[in-house]
């Protein structure tokens, strides 16, 4: 199944996606919301061009794993889009997957480990992992 996973956020929507059998994750252009103002028109043009089969949202849980406004947030985003783009939405928990993007680019040379728009592709690759992991 080819997935989308989407990692969410005020500034920057990380993106990224698995080949045609799921198992294969690679990141897409992050979307700069400062940039790009129509997001949901930026992700429609990505769903047309990839042509998943579900969209897999990062949801930012706290440390006792409860939701948070910006969980709220993504939650509100996510159920508008699903009626726009008209494919299955699904929800992972994304805690600390931008601390281990990061983390992951800090070994890299100076200017990609500054490179936010790369932290966001990669926690968006992290996130579908996750997601691939729990339906295993």
């Amino acid at each position: 199944m080819k997935l989308i996973g989407v990692d969410y956020g005020r500034r920057r929507i990380g993106l990224a996606m698995t080949d045609e059998t799921g198992t294969v994750v690679r990141g897409l252009p992050t979307i700069d919301r400062k940039k790009c103002p129509g997001l949901t028109a930026a992700l429609m043009a990505v769903i047309a061009a990839e042509r998943p089969e579900a969209i897999v949202f990062g949801l930012p849980l706290d440390a006792d794993d409860h939701e948070t406004a910006m969980s709220a947030e993504v939650r509100a985003f996510a159920a508008d889009f699903e009626k726009t783009a008209r494919i299955p939405v699904y929800f992972v928990d994304e805690s600390l997957t931008s601390k281990k993007a990061a983390e992951l680019l800090m070994f890299r040379k100076k200017k990609i480990r500054r490179d936010k728009a790369a932290v966001d592709r990669i926690a968006a690759c992290l996130i579908l992992e996750a997601f691939l992991k729990e339906q295993n």
